[in-house]
């Protein structure tokens, strides 16, 4: 399972989790990686001068991280057999990168991580985001399509939402003081959900929540260490992150209905100009048929006989026209 998630990492990437993560844990930190798999974010961490010590369940995946790990400790999360082996052992910061859905007790997990931790350390902790509106969007057509990776995990045993994380962290012991998202527009997940197979006015409710298009949570926390101006301080940031986000997320709605109103004004236009360009077309085609009539009309006309016979009379009274006329003669005295 380990080998299907690895993946370069870039620590200048935007929007991307692996890059919050580094950001957040920061350089020279000792480290406790869970999850750390084949070790490419080993050796993220490692190239920022940290020490790090991973837990893998997949021994062939720990063997090769232990080139940039200190050590790897082998085990399972879920049968709580990893924590004896980094008794007295403490750390700056400990990752979950994409790891607690797939536990069947994260929160068992989560509490004793906790417990290795240094009274200053930090927690990170990325999960997916499973109200994201491709899902919900799936559900309403009546499907929840497993992947090999990303939201629909086909090994994912529990899902997150914003609140879920907010609630798990608290159980922990822990205080979230940051949340970072990794943002994906619907229909561009690889649940391949298509916009042309739901209303306008489904897409619209779907948006009014400012987590539709949040990929990931990506959760920065600390130690609760029972001061009530460090709870009070963490929620009011996270309150502000919140609305932040929610504003983030209505001026993304607006825009996207200003583009849909601009190209719905812009087809109108198109249309009514069609229809005047047709309009004028018919009225050429009109003249041209009235044109050709007349024209015809006149071709009869000098074909006539009459139009013969009254020709001679035409040509003298023509030519009357042009002989000057004679001068008036003086009156005899």
């Amino acid at each position: 399972m380990a080998f299907v998630y690895e993946t370069a990492i870039d620590p200048g990437a935007e929007n991307n989790s692996h890059a919050f993560t580094l950001d957040i844990v920061g350089y020279n930190k000792r480290v406790l990686e869970v999850g750390c798999a084949t070790g490419y974010f080993t050796k993220a961490l490692s190239d920022r001068g940290c020490q790090v010590v991973g837990i893998e369940y997949d021994a062939e995946a720990a063997a090769l991280a232990e080139k940039w790990a200190e050590r790897v400790v082998v085990g399972d999360l879920d049968a709580g057999n990893v924590w004896p082996e980094l008794e007295g052992e403490q750390f700056d910061a400990v990752t979950f990168g994409d790891v607690l859905e797939h536990l069947r007790d994260p929160l068992a997990t989560l509490r004793a991580a906790a417990r290795v931790l240094k009274p200053s350390g930090i927690v990170v902790i990325s999960v997916p985001n499973i109200a994201h509106g491709d899902v919900r969007i799936a559900l309403l057509q009546g499907t929840f399509p497993y992947r090999e990776t990303g939201l629909l995990d086909r090994t994912h045993i529990r899902f997150f939402t914003k609140t879920g994380l907010r609630d798990l962290i608290k159980e922990a012991g822990l205080v979230l003081v940051d949340m970072r998202r990794v943002m994906m527009p619907l229909f561009q997940t690889e649940l391949e959900v298509k916009r042309d197979s739901v209303a306008e006015s489904t897409i619209s409710m779907i948006l009014e929540d400012p987590e539709a298009e949040t990929y990931q949570f990506v959760a920065k926390a600390v130690l609760d260490n029972g001061t009530r101006a460090v709870n009070t301080l963490a929620d009011r940031v996270n309150e502000l992150t919140d609305q932040l986000q929610e504003e983030r997320a209505k001026a993304d709605v607006l825009r996207k209905e200003a583009a849909r109103q601009g190209r719905v004004l812009m087809q109108r236009d198109m249309e009514l100009l069609r229809r005047e360009l047709g309009a004028n077309r018919q009225s050429l085609r009109e003249a041209q048929h009235q044109a050709e009539h007349y024209r015809m009309q006149s071709e009869a006309l000098l074909n006539t006989k009459v139009f013969r016979i009254v020709a001679p009379l035409r040509r003298l009274y023509g030519a009357l026209r042009r002989t000057p006329k004679a001068l008036p003669t003086s009156p005899e005295p």
